[in-house]
């Protein structure tokens, strides 16, 4: 498993620890994995891999320092020599059928051969198989492979259409009658990876009123949202929203949070995007030891053109 930078439609996504280990590993840790080389660079990957069964008298796995993992790399990144890197960890598959990196590993070569709906497949094997083992080595393959599928499928990037500048008139209930009204402005943008989004208000005086930050959660398949107000002086409010799409540009989020004096609170979202320069965004909150939902708040957005 490794994530690298030729990936380019994956810019900075993976945050992880592993990223750096496979071209850094001890010498007493790539002996084998150099000799492979060598073989390749001799006699061709089809006498590289019959002498790795030869010389391959430890059959427990090692994870990413597996001398299979590191060849099949090293010709990927290094070499650009994608059919050698196929034979490879497909090999490494087979040696090791039950452990999640090597479906991970395959992945990413697909990924840089351009092939994504193969990229998937594996990732979910290399997800299930981490899940079912449930072993401490293989954490950072599950959440690397979580992130990773979830990128592929654009789970991070639900919220594109709030991207830009809107114009928001919102309307509070109360038992279904409006009680106040107020208009604000809203400027929404991703941070250059494309991960992070990042949405201000601001007041009619384009003074700033809040500012929500979102982050997609693969592991916990959630999103994270941070809840700022610069008049609050009780700091940051942290909110966790699991998202359904539901068809018909519709979206619908419940969110949770936690107040300070440890008590859960819910609300459920309805989003619906009526046009590219239209959303109305409304806002159930729970009614006291009830099931029930009653409006508190719509929000409609029209984009500043």
């Amino acid at each position: 498993m490794r994530v690298h930078s030729n990936l380019k439609w994956i810019l900075g996504v993976l945050l992880i620890s592993l990223s750096s280990i496979i071209l850094g590993q001890e010498k007493s840790e790539t002996t084998l994995s150099d000799k492979l080389y060598t073989e390749y660079k001799e006699k061709g990957i089809d006498q590289s891999l019959k002498k790795y069964q030869k010389l391959n008298t430890e059959k427990e796995y090692i994870g990413i320092n597996e001398p299979l993992n590191v060849l099949g790399y090293k010709l990927m990144l290094e070499d650009k020599d994608m059919d050698a890197a196929k034979k490879v960890f497909q090999a490494q598959i087979k040696e090791y059928s039950t452990e999640a990196n090597p479906y991970d590993s395959y992945a990413d070569l697909m990924l840089e051969m351009g092939n994504k709906d193969e990229a998937k497949e594996n990732l979910q094997k290399s997800i299930d198989i981490a899940h079912k083992n449930n072993l401490d080595h293989d954490d950072e393959i599950f959440e690397a492979s979580k992130t990773k599928l979830a990128i592929l499928e654009n789970k991070h990037r639900i919220f594109d259409f709030m991207v830009g500048d809107y114009t928001v008139d919102i309307s509070n209930f109360k038992e279904d009658e409006v009680t106040s009204t107020n208009t604000l402005h809203s400027s929404s943008s991703f941070d250059e990876n494309g991960n992070i989004l990042t949405v201000n208000f601001y007041n009619q005086g384009k003074n700033p009123v809040t500012k929500r930050i979102l982050v997609y959660d693969a592991v916990e398949e959630r999103y994270d949202m941070a809840f700022i107000s610069p008049v609050d002086p009780l700091g940051i409010r942290i909110s966790h929203l699991k998202v359904k799409e539901v068809g018909d540009n519709k979206v619908e989020l419940l969110e949770t949070y936690t107040d300070r004096k440890g008590k859960e609170h819910k609300s459920r979202h309805e989003v619906m995007k009526n046009s590219d320069n239209a959303i109305e965004w409304i806002v159930f909150e729970r009614e006291a030891d009830t099931d029930k939902w009653k409006k508190s708040t719509v929000q409609n957005y029209s984009k500043t053109m």
